[in-house]
């Protein structure tokens, strides 16, 4: 049975989701009191940002839009649940914050967020969690051009994505230089790569073999070639995209998407 004050009827077209065993529906901010979480969603997962409450849901979140972290996009989705009493609501809030742990969240945490979120969105948390102080992430231009340019010189002899590679692209130098720019926005927050990396990958024809063995590829090159805590952040974020990816080509396979 529903909560008191959960949503018992999303509005149509809104998209459910549950936290917590708490119910919580996309649509407009509601104008009273209630709580609200900022996702971000990984493959099939929804991964909760932030936790929050307000006696008035919708000019919360205008407040959210100067927040640094939200304006660069990392959030993907937002969802709502009428909750009139305040004591409550900050007892939901708790609870959740403490359930999830999410990135931007910092009163109530128990632990790290998980890894998987934590290499897209900065853990707020991170340096006030006892015994988890963090390891510096350090790379340069140098290193991603290494990166880079030595992933692919494996890849071209690669049985399995060789023959993708070879096949759909013939300016290397300009590749390197896609990709390059694509890890520096990552990494150093410049400004070169302005694109998606998902429409190029549209016309590949690629199986999940495919992404099976470029995840495992980029993985060996970014540990031998990165320092582990750009390695990491690397191999997360390859991972991410490669769940990402592939929910968006093959929506009515069955089961999970390999990584």
């Amino acid at each position: 049975m529903p909560q008191p004050g959960d949503i018992e009827n999303p509005p149509p077209g809104a998209e459910a989701a549950a936290f917590g065993g708490f119910a919580f529906a996309s649509g407009p901010a509601p104008e009273g009191a209630g709580l609200f979480v900022l996702t971000r969603r990984i493959g099939d997962t929804l991964h909760p940002l932030l936790f929050g409450e307000s006696e008035t849901v919708s000019a919360a979140l205008d407040g959210l839009r100067a927040d640094p972290a939200l304006a660069r996009g990392l959030a993907d989705g937002v969802f709502f649940m009428v909750r009139a009493n305040a004591r409550q609501r900050a007892h939901i809030l708790r609870d959740l914050v403490k359930k999830y742990n999410p990135p931007l969240n910092v009163a109530d945490r128990t632990a790290r967020a998980a890894p998987e979120i934590a290499a897209l969105v900065p853990d707020r948390a991170e340096a006030d969690l006892p015994g988890t102080v963090a390891e510096p992430v350090e790379v340069s231009e140098a290193d991603l051009d290494r990166l880079v340019r030595v992933f692919y010189g494996r890849a071209l002899e690669d049985d399995v994505i060789g023959p993708v590679f070879r096949g759909h692209v013939s300016d290397w130098e300009h590749h390197f230089e896609i990709v390059q720019n694509f890890w520096s926005r990552a990494f150093l927050r410049t400004q070169r790569y302005t694109g998606g990396p998902f429409a190029p990958h549209l016309g590949l024809k690629l199986r999940p073999e495919h992404f099976a063995r470029w995840v495992a590829l980029f993985r060996e090159t970014a540990e031998a070639e990165l320092k582990p805590a750009a390695a990491r952040d690397a191999i997360a974020r390859v991972e991410h995209m490669s769940a990402a990816f592939q929910a968006g080509l093959f929506p009515f396979d069955a089961g999970r998407p390999q990584a």
